[in-house]
């Protein structure tokens, strides 16, 4: 069995790509059913900053490619031709897979180091993985053994990350660190004093309830949230001490706004570059600042090109992201430190599932051995006791007496034949020390040498 996995994120592969192979939630599903009955079963991580496939293969010859497989099942299911994002992909195996997925959980694959979301995203991508019924109509391969072990213990190691290492320590709570407050940081940057602004938050997700309590937090006192359904930009609003505006009425809030943060799933531009032209002719000499932190995104690009339009995307927002990371170094490297010995531990347990398959292995065959010896001792037996039903108990103890010496000789000859072969081939001392210890025959009970 080999562990894979197979990915590209926000450092390898541009925005522009990341939205193209996204798979949202609706989505998941028939992946995960595709990619069972395509490849191999796995696990499907998707996130606005990448796309992993996590797999156990096992190997049934060394002709299979695992990784190419993978690919053609990328580009098969998304349509996008394999050339336009093979030089993008990374991807790891056994111990360099485990200790990737570990940091990834921890946050320190993240483009915000430390942020406290993707546990949530690896624990949401496990659970589909492993759900009996996923919906839709589709049933879910279960993911089992040792892939089921890696991500629980990345669950684990996630928390253990979080909590030891204190990587939330700079911002006060390690909940904060997220590309939403990083975005939030860049209003502030940019802008200044947020108290007067009004500030539109489209979307009332995980990502827009950050936003908007990063700018409450801010000192923006005039939020506006506008969400599909709308009870939940109501239920955001009255936290935030805002206002809820139907999502129908999003171009009428955006012409009044200063600022806008979008933090949707939509899978098409809520916001084109001609309503966004049509807003800013409206407010002449008013400019409007919007940060796209949806993938794929909710803003027309080529709205970034109208005069007085400052637009960012997920993307945009990496030199902020870097300068949050600043003074980390200590918290970060008891982290790496972390994940390395969990690493080790998991491959610790890895490398001993071979040493079961092998015992399990020669217990079967030794069993297989003992009962094709039994069965035909017991025929004997009774052919045996048929023919002389009148013998005497002494003649029939004498007569069972041989054939448990014969059974008993049998299974000795044939359970030696293999070790004994072993030794004869090459008289090597090195074999030679191994059955002496296998078989205990110095009689201390004790093992030898390194191990």
């Amino acid at each position: 069995m080999s562990l894979l996995v197979l990915g590209l994120n926000h450092r390898t592969a541009s925005v522009e790509l990341r939205e193209k192979l996204t798979i949202d939630a609706q989505g998941l599903s028939p992946a995960l059913e595709a990619l069972a009955s395509q490849v191999a079963p796995g696990v499907i991580l998707s996130t606005c900053n990448r796309l992993e496939i996590y797999t156990l293969f096992n190997e049934s010859s060394e002709s299979r490619d695992s990784l190419g497989e993978l690919k053609r099942f990328v580009s098969s299911y998304s349509g996008v031709p394999q050339a336009a994002f093979e030089p993008y992909l990374y991807h790891y195996e056994e111990a360099d897979c485990v200790r990737h997925l570990f940091r990834v959980a921890s946050g320190l694959d993240s483009m915000v180091v430390g942020e406290w979301e993707i546990l949530g995203q690896v624990r949401a991508a496990f659970s589909a993985a492993s759900s009996p019924d996923a919906g839709n109509g589709v049933t879910a391969r279960y993911v089992r053994g040792p892939l089921s072990r890696l991500f629980h213990q990345a669950l684990r190691v996630g928390r253990r990350v979080h909590h030891q290492a204190n990587l939330g320590s700079h911002s006060g709570d390690y909940r904060r660190r997220s590309v939403s407050h990083v975005g939030v940081r860049l209003v502030h940057r940019l802008l200044g004093d947020l108290s007067q602004k009004r500030v539109l938050l489209v979307g009332a997700g995980n990502a827009g309830q950050l936003a908007g309590r990063a700018m409450a937090s801010a000192g923006a006192r005039n939020l506006v949230i506008a969400n599909r359904t709308y009870s939940r930009a109501q239920e955001l609003a009255a936290e935030l001490q805002g206002a809820a505006v139907p999502f129908e009425q999003i171009h009428h809030a955006l012409s009044e706004s200063d600022v806008v943060i979008s933090t949707t799933s939509s899978p098409d531009y809520l916001l084109t570059r001609s309503q966004v032209e049509q807003v800013m002719a409206d407010r002449p000499g008013r400019p409007l600042l919007m940060i796209d932190i949806a993938v794929p995104r909710d803003i027309d690009p080529e709205a970034g090109l109208l005069e007085g339009v400052s637009l960012y995307d997920i993307d945009g927002l990496s030199t902020t992201s870097d300068a949050a990371s600043v003074g980390m170094g200590p918290e970060i490297a008891m982290a790496e430190d972390l994940v390395a010995e969990e690493t080790a531990s998991l491959m610790e347990w890895w490398s001993s599932l071979d040493t079961i398959s092998a015992i399990a292995t020669i217990r079967e065959y030794a069993e297989n051995v003992r009962r094709a010896e039994v069965e035909k001792t017991l025929s004997r037996m009774r052919n045996r006791l048929a023919a002389g039903s009148d013998l005497p108990e002494d003649e029939i103890l004498e007569d069972m007496t041989a054939h448990l010496d014969a059974l008993t000789s049998a299974l000795v000859k044939k359970l030696m034949h293999h070790p004994t072969m072993y030794l004869k081939e090459g008289n090597d001392p090195a074999r030679q020390d191994v059955i002496r210890e296998m078989f205990n025959l110095d009689g201390t009970g004790e093992r030898h040498g390194r191990r």
